[in-house]
């Protein structure tokens, strides 16, 4: 997966250190930076709270994905194709 920056927000490392009160001052909510090493993107500077955010929708969404992979066993063992069944069919499924 590519990271999509601003080319104003991607800056070498060299000029990072000169830089570094400005671009703190400016990583802010999700507006993050790409610092660079020999011109390859090396580190990401973000906002700790931006940061807190994404561990935390990281953490919701491998649960949602073991959930669903759960249940999808669950179906299985019962004879049903998660891939086909509806949500209607789920919903009756787990009332029983």
């Amino acid at each position: 997966m590519a990271i999509k920056v601003a080319l104003d927000r991607l800056v070498p490392l060299t000029e990072a250190r000169a830089r570094l009160s400005e671009i703190v001052n400016k990583t802010v909510d999700n507006q993050f930076w790409v610092l660079t090493r020999q011109g390859k993107p090396k580190v990401a500077m973000v906002d700790v709270n931006y940061l807190e955010r994404l561990m935390r929708m990281a953490r919701f969404n491998d649960l949602a994905s073991r959930s669903q992979t759960a249940f999808d066993e669950y179906l299985q063992q019962r004879g049903f194709d998660p891939a086909t069944i509806t949500e209607e069919q789920a919903a009756q499924i787990l009332q029983s």
